[in-house]
């Protein structure tokens, strides 16, 4: 069976929540689908959790790493699918979402980069926010200065683009999948919508990035971040013009995606 897709998990002290991902992608009940898991040494509960679904899991290591963007690219080195996405120990794949992306690889196999749309969940799974990306996304509106619509692991690329412009950046530590799309962008690479939701964004005080509700990120956390997205920007020489920012959001308005993010 041709793998299409390759899944890495990336975890570290999350075992809490670490099941729950990788049921989310084992219960889609797909074929052409691998879960690679790169774990970084965890202390709690995880190996135990990994070890529990060692079967149907494709190569799985569990050793110190530099972080996040290190874990992934260590994952994504052993994947065998054509197209590859990643998924966070603490957030899950939405149910159902890898069978409609499965059949838009096999309808359209020249293209390199889908995407989808997210929702956020609070720390028990309920959903709380809605977000989504144009309904469509014509070729003739993704310029290298068109803004970024790419929402995290709602995103599947193929392997040989991510090899193509060197993996993530280990040095991101907030922004590695900002630093991943503005390579894509500048190198001309097309994106083509998928009109579903993949990726539940888990909102948890432990999160790097989450904010909901009350929940703020510090403010040193916070300027850490925009300055390495800024970076992200600086060195690969990307920059969102006002003209397509107003000429994007015109075409969400038409085609009614812009009024339905942020709804449950």
């Amino acid at each position: 069976m041709e793998t299409f897709l390759s899944i890495v998990i990336a975890n570290y002290n999350y075992g809490r929540f670490l099941e729950a991902a990788i049921q989310s992608v084992l219960n889609q009940k797909v074929s052409g689908v691998e879960l690679i898991i790169v774990d970084g040494g965890s202390s709690d509960n995880s190996v135990d959790v990994i070890k529990k679904y060692t079967n149907q899991i494709s190569w799985w290591v569990s050793e110190p790493d530099k972080g996040q963007s290190d874990a992934f690219n260590k994952g994504f080195s052993h994947a065998r699918g054509k197209y590859l996405t990643w998924l966070n120990a603490d957030d899950m794949m939405v149910p159902g979402c890898l069978a409609r992306v499965l059949s838009a690889m096999k309808k359209y196999p020249e293209c390199e980069w889908f995407t989808a749309n997210f929702y956020r969940i609070d720390k028990t799974g309920n959903r709380t926010e809605s977000f989504w990306g144009p309904h469509y996304y014509p070729f003739f509106l993704q310029r290298k200065d068109s803004p970024i619509v790419v929402y995290g692991p709602a995103t599947f690329f193929a392997k040989k683009i991510f090899d193509a412009v060197g993996g993530m950046n280990v040095s991101c530590q907030y922004t590695m999948d900002t630093d991943l799309w503005v390579r894509f962008i500048v190198a001309g690479i097309k994106q083509r919508r998928i009109n579903c939701f993949c990726w539940a964004f888990r909102m948890h005080e432990a999160s790097k990035t989450a904010e909901y509700g009350d929940h703020l990120m510090d403010a040193e956390r916070f300027q850490r971040m925009c300055a390495e997205e800024e970076d992200d920007y600086q060195r690969a020489g990307y920059r969102a013009s006002s003209v397509m920012k107003f000429i994007l959001a015109l075409w969400r308005i038409l085609d009614g995606s812009y009024f339905l993010s942020k709804f449950k």
